[in-house]
């Protein structure tokens, strides 16, 4: 993995904007007022589902990894011809693991800004963006494969939010039953250690 990323990214205030409002009101409806990370895992443990994209003793190579990160999004509900929506989450220059936002291969605008609390250090900013194209979604997802990225992946009514990590992917769906028949279908790849999920 490359330390050197690009610059890392802030902003004043984020976007005025139709897309920006959109995105909003779609995120707080699925997800009330918590941020597009990781940690979504920890507001939502009951539509919460963990996979295993590099199988038993993360053996598995880059290529098939990003084979099984491709596999599993492709199996989310979502609109046929509609595009996907892209959020990265930034802290600023003094954030030394940051500057995700700039080794995508996408477009992308300011969406929200956090001030620091007494949970995070810094600022958070969040940088979102549209994906039409299928060939950018899978580049985006060799990125996470490599460890050259990482993000929150979402279908356009952001009814649910993909998670990709190094070895695997946390998803977050709509609903636990929608959780449930997800995890049915791919327990080849779920974790050993979490069998209630």
């Amino acid at each position: 993995m490359s330390i050197v990323r690009g610059k890392h990214r802030g902003f004043v205030r984020p976007e005025e904007s139709a897309r920006r409002e959109q995105l909003e009101v779609k995120w707080s409806r699925t997800f009330g007022n918590d941020r597009p990370n990781m940690d979504l895992r920890w507001q939502f443990p009951d539509r919460w589902a963990r996979f295993h994209v590099r199988g038993p003793g993360a053996t598995a190579s880059d290529l098939e990894a990003f084979e099984n990160l491709r596999a599993l999004l492709r199996d989310l509900p979502e609109k046929r011809g509609e595009p996907m929506r892209l959020i990265v989450e930034e802290y600023g220059i003094n954030d030394l693991s940051g500057g995700w936002s700039k080794a995508l291969p996408t477009d992308l605008f300011a969406w929200r800004r956090i001030p620091r609390d007494e949970y995070r250090a810094g600022t958070a900013y969040y940088w979102a963006g549209t994906i039409h194209d299928r060939n950018v979604i899978e580049a985006v997802l060799v990125k996470a494969a490599l460890e050259e990225g990482y993000f929150v992946l979402t279908d356009a009514e952001v009814s649910w939010a993909f998670c990709p990590f190094w070895y695997g992917v946390d998803i977050i769906f709509g609903s636990s039953r929608e959780r449930d028949e997800f995890v049915d279908a791919h327990r080849d790849l779920s974790p050993p250690d979490c069998t209630d999920l």
